[in-house]
């Protein structure tokens, strides 16, 4: 009898849901255990080869369509986790379950079947899906293991597959009502950030910031409780069936804690369900069915249909044992952690053994009464929840709000915004890249370095922006640090294509071209979707001055990301060596317009102007430059060569005076102060300064003889 009473609990928590999964027979089941088992565990493997046997098995006659497309759908989710969408693919085909479909759409993405994987998608949308609101989420609600997806989830697919085929708007649209039917779904926003949609993090949490209020409103819960049994002399009477106990206090008691505040069935009560019911020891429960053998108690099942409905879980009921919940001490009395089961259990064992040494007194256990206690729920507990609520809420908002400000180039908002997190999430290094990234993006190359470095010691493992970093080590001419980040992070993962992209990087600072190209395809290799690593390739092509598989290069990053601004720099890169000032110009200004707060960019247009002979538009490019970096030399020394041309002698002078400062040994420097002098009259100041331009090199000398 122990035995049959824990088999009949383990099967009823190990299964996700009655009413969506299949009903499969006793060998199906014992098998669906042991696969679920296996990859709880991460055993790919093992779980792969028993979803087989349970294909097969449900394969035989007697067995439903519904059996049959589960006992698919779990081996291809054994395939799919064990890194096999091809063969997930094949095992869903003609599949027409939901979960199934969502499955095979997930496999059709991976595989690049965008067109299959759209339609399938499109025809779940018109299913009837459930929509899990961002409260329901947060309280665990909405937890299953069926794969059954909601209307957010295939939004979501829908705008990657949409964003594959490049697909922008329609991505755009679908990420969006992804993320108005979950607002916690960062993917979505991302995905929109990184399209150049980046939403209102206020606007996408309205509805749950206006939920919260109402859900956590100062109530009174009632809930049923067990009575502690007690032995009596006279005989039992009659056991009260289920319909005597659905009086009206247990029917406003099942109203007022139900999740979506309307009445549940009576048969509900009977069947119990996860989410609903709490978790029952087996030990506990083989002991009160050897008690219930020949004494008249209520079986197992019938005390989990009495003595639980009132156990019901409220919205946002915290998985631990709460003070708002009244329950028994060991001796039975109520206290203030729970409902102590086992300590019931022992009670209900100890009085059966009492009246086994009293039995010609013919001493029988009582039936259980139902009482109603109605608890008050303090304001202190009431504001934890809502406290956690909101700092959850909060923290994505920040997290989103930072994220989109940084798609739109306002670098030094979002860092604010980061740095608004709490420490906990500050001191992470994916919030300590982020951080990089928009120095990086400022031109900040020193400071971007040590945000990356600090990353890396907080994760050594990280990956993900590593390019970036390698990228700006390579600015920083830091030859060491670069050639030992690219080794740390091959040894640490072969196959990453941010690897050896750094490995790339490396060898192309010391001017092994062909060496930094063979890194970059093999990135490529990797990954054929990496923007970056053809665009790092484009730069190595146009080293070695092979410009048509450069812009080939350029022209297949924009394909994957049409925003990338360092793809279009590389394509009027390419147009200023081949002398198409004109289309240079034009890819320089998309390349601005994507990254308008870049400097380099804008250095960039200002010297195509200035070889355009557009000598005022090149003199605003130079000044916009200076006011985004103070420090920029270049675009300084640019600016006082246009005021030259301009005739602008004087102002030409105090801006060479500010460049010497932040470089005092620039020869070039020099050579246009003693240019302008000479063309202002002053001949011994403009020897002086040409005197000391040839003293820093000596290409200087052959103009200074011509002056003698």
């Amino acid at each position: 009898m122990a035995v049959t009473a824990s088999t009949t609990i383990n099967h009823g928590s190990t299964s996700d849901s009655a009413d969506s999964l299949p009903k499969l027979t006793p060998v199906g089941q014992r098998l669906e255990h042991i696969i679920k088992y296996s990859l709880d565990r991460l055993q790919f493997r093992n779980a792969t080869f028993l979803a087989e046997r349970l294909y097969y098995h449900t394969r035989g006659t007697g067995h439903t369509i519904e059996e049959q497309e589960y006992a698919q759908y779990l081996l291809a989710t054994c395939q799919y986790r064990q890194g096999q969408p091809e063969l997930a693919w094949a095992s869903l085909d003609g599949c027409t379950s939901i979960r199934n479909r969502y499955l095979f759409a997930q496999c059709c993405l991976d595989l690049r079947r965008y067109a299959e994987g759209n339609g399938v998608l499109e025809w779940l949308l018109q299913e009837a899906l459930p929509t899990c609101s961002a409260t329901d989420i947060m309280a665990g609600k909405n937890i299953s293991n069926t794969g059954d997806p909601d209307k957010a989830s295939v939004l979501n697919l829908l705008g990657r597959t949409a964003r594959a085929q490049q697909r922008h708007k329609l991505a755009i649209k679908y990420f969006t009502q992804a993320l108005e039917a979950n607002p916690f779904l960062w993917e979505a926003l991302e995905n929109l950030s990184e399209l150049g949609s980046a939403p209102d993090p206020n606007s996408i949490f309205t509805e749950f910031d206006a939920t919260i209020a109402n859900i956590f409103a100062p109530r009174s819960i009632p809930v049923i409780q067990r009575v502690k049994p007690v032995i009596s002399n006279p005989p039992t009477p009659p056991i009260p069936k289920h319909e005597d106990l659905q009086d009206e206090n247990i029917g406003d008691t099942i109203t007022e804690t139900s999740y979506n505040q309307s009445s549940v069935p009576a048969n509900d009560l009977i069947k119990p369900r996860q989410g609903f019911l709490p978790t029952i020891d087996t030990n506990s429960m083989a002991v009160l069915a050897q008690i219930s053998e020949g004494n008249g108690i209520d079986k197992p099942n019938t005390l989990l249909r009495r003595g639980t409905a009132g156990h019901m879980k409220r919205p946002f009921e915290r998985t631990k044992s709460s003070s708002a919940i009244p329950a028994r001490s060991s001796s039975g009395t109520i206290t203030k952690r729970g409902f102590d089961r086992h300590a019931t259990f022992a009670n209900l064992h100890s009085s059966h053994r009492a009246s086994s040494t009293n039995a010609s007194s013919n001493t029988m256990l009582e039936e259980p009464v139902v009482s109603i206690v109605t608890p008050v729920i303090s304001k202190a507990e009431l504001q934890e929840e809502l406290e956690a609520l909101r700092i959850v809420a909060d923290t994505f908002k920040i997290l989103a709000r930072a994220y989109g400000l940084f798609s739109q180039n306002k670098f030094n908002e979002s860092m604010a915004e980061y740095e608004s997190l709490p420490y906990e999430h500050l001191a992470s290094g994916w919030v300590q890249c982020q951080l990089a990234k928009n120095k990086f993006e400022m031109t900040d190359y020193t400071t971007a370095a040590q945000y990356f470095q600090r990353a890396r010691e907080m994760e050594p493992s990280i990956h993900r922006d590593m390019e970036i970093y390698s990228t700006c080590l390579w600015h920083l001419k830091q030859e060491m640090k670069l050639s030992a980040l690219g080794k740390e992070l091959k040894d640490s993962n072969h196959n990453s294509p941010q690897a050896w992209c750094a490995l790339g990087n490396a060898y192309s600072l010391r001017n092994e071209n062909d060496q930094a190209l063979k890194c970059f395809q093999r990135a490529i290799q990797l990954d054929d979707r990496f923007a970056y690593a053809h665009t790092l390739s484009g730069h190595e092509y146009k080293g070695l001055e092979e410009y048509d598989k450069a812009l080939t290069e350029y022209r297949t990053a924009l394909s994957i990301d049409d925003r990338h601004y360092p793809a279009w720099c590389g394509m009027g890169d390419v147009y200023i060596k081949v002398g198409k000032s004109d289309l240079a110009l034009i890819h320089y200004k998309e390349a601005q317009r994507l990254n308008p707060s870049n400097t380099v960019v804008i250095f960039l247009v200002g010297i195509v102007q200035e070889r355009m002979n557009r000598t005022t538009e090149a003199l605003r490019s130079f000044e916009e430059a200076i006011h985004l970096q103070p420090g920029h030399a270049m675009a300084r020394f640019e600016k006082a060569k246009v005021q030259k041309e301009m005739g602008q002698y004087t102002e030409a002078l105090k801006e060479l005076d500010v460049v010497h400062k932040i470089a005092p040994t620039e020869p070039r420097v020099f050579m246009l102060q003693g240019e302008i002098l000479l063309e202002m009259g002053d001949k011994k100041e403009a020897l002086k300064k040409l005197t000391w331009a040839l003293d820093l090199d000596k290409a200087v000398h052959r103009l200074l003889f011509g002056l003698r």
